[in-house]
């Protein structure tokens, strides 16, 4: 629990007010560890020394159920969602970097058999692959500088998602002003 008596207002006060009144507090703060013997896979493990970027995607986090078959994917692997950008001004370029996260969370779907994803329908091992190809193709499309041929976005997207594209459309101009030259020809 948090220190302070007034934590549960402070905690409501930060909530968005359409939710605010129906998010139940109580099990905030109640978190239970892994057990012992778990495993945590970061970028650091693939290998690539320190060439490979060290900080994590902002809020960001998966877990595989060993034995369960079952990876809770957080906000990845949505049929629903698109992949969201890190912060584009940041120093790490935040297409490359979602798709290294991408291959870690990949190197660990073996043997899942069930996909919960933060957003969107819960899938088996078949959409567990497809929403990992097509996060993949949405990136690199974003990366290239095309429009993303992704149903989550446009006129195929789900009914109360169709917000989403207008997400897609920041994403791709962050994208686009990050790749043009700054004063001096320096790309951002």
């Amino acid at each position: 629990m948090l220190p302070h008596a007034d934590w549960e207002a402070r905690v409501a006060e930060g909530l968005p007010p359409e939710i605010g009144g129906q998010t139940p507090l109580d099990l905030f703060g109640h978190l239970t560890g892994l057990p012992a013997g778990s495993e945590q896979v970061s970028r650091t493990d693939r290998g690539c020394g320190s060439s490979c970027p060290r900080r994590t995607p902002r809020g960001h986090a998966a877990l595989v159920v060993d034995g369960a078959g079952v990876l809770v994917a957080g906000d990845v692997v949505s049929d629903v969602l698109i992949p969201m950008l890190d912060d584009p001004r940041g120093p790490n370029d935040p297409v490359e970097d979602y798709l290294l996260e991408l291959e870690l969370l990949e190197g660990v779907t073996d043997g899942a058999e069930v996909v919960v994803p933060g957003h969107g329908s819960v899938g088996g091992a078949e959409e567990l692959h497809e929403r990992i190809a097509q996060d993949r193709a949405y990136r690199h499309a974003l990366r290239d500088g095309r429009d993303p041929d992704d149903r989550r976005i446009g006129p195929s997207a789900q009914p109360g998602w169709e917000w989403v594209a207008d997400i897609s459309a920041g994403q791709a101009d962050n994208i686009a002003r990050r790749r043009q030259p700054a004063a001096g020809g320096e790309h951002r």
